[in-house]
């Protein structure tokens, strides 16, 4: 059933009271019509079907909605959501590692921010890298050392520039050998400009390179016209 065609079968049946009929009635197609819900054009039904998400299922597909009640939410409504958040990441916290690093720009900034509202922390060394990736926290994966690397390599080729711009600084700092055949290769990627004229992605991967400093790494420098 769609929300677009609820009205065929219980008319002025508004998302809510269709998604409580479900609720009550343990109807299969609850899953299907909350997902659909989370995206609804009406903030109340957004938030409606991402607490039920969140409170019957624990899935992370329900944090975009749940960083909007946080935001724009009164203080009992935050409350509610915060306890739920936690709840996801209690439950589910490898899918809600793997909904950061799969989520991309806005959607992930928003379970981020979620996350950071209601005090939530990864207690496994590959959520904290992946955690620290999602949030830009690049000092704190400084800290973490060689264990960052296969995460900070992951996302060369993210969508988000400042993102591969950060990963390629940290694998420089960190002076990862491994990843040099992936920063050569960011050597064409001439996004960028956002700390200054100097500051393109394949500026920041020439950095890299040279603080890595192998005999690889510095020969495609050599052939690198800039």
């Amino acid at each position: 059933m769609d929300f677009d065609d609820y009205n065929d079968d219980y008319d002025d049946e508004s998302p809510i009271d269709l998604i409580e009929r479900l609720l009550a009635d343990n109807s299969p197609d609850l899953l299907d019509e909350l997902l659909e819900a989370v995206e609804h054009s009406d903030y109340e039904v957004r938030v409606f079907a991402s607490m039920t998400l969140a409170e019957h299922f624990h899935d992370v597909r329900a944090l975009p909605g749940l960083h909007e009640a946080l935001w724009r939410g009164g203080r009992a409504l935050q409350s509610e959501v915060a306890q739920v958040v936690w709840e996801i990441g209690d439950f589910d916290p490898e899918g809600l590692i793997d909904a950061l690093y799969y989520a991309r720009g806005a959607v992930r900034d928003s379970i981020v921010e979620a996350l950071d509202l209601v005090g939530w922390f990864p207690d496994d060394i590959d959520a904290e890298v992946t955690y620290y990736i999602a949030t830009r926290n690049w000092s704190k994966l400084l800290l973490i050392g060689e264990a960052a690397v296969p995460g900070l390599i992951s996302v060369l080729d993210d969508a988000d520039g400042n993102i591969r711009r950060g990963a390629a600084w940290a694998l420089g700092q960190i002076g990862a050998a491994a990843a040099v055949p992936y920063l050569i290769r960011l050597l064409d990627d001439r996004s960028g400009d956002m700390f200054g004229a100097e500051s393109r992605v394949c500026d920041i991967a020439a950095e890299a390179l040279y603080a890595i400093g192998t005999d690889e790494a510095l020969l495609a420098l050599e052939t690198w016209p800039g």
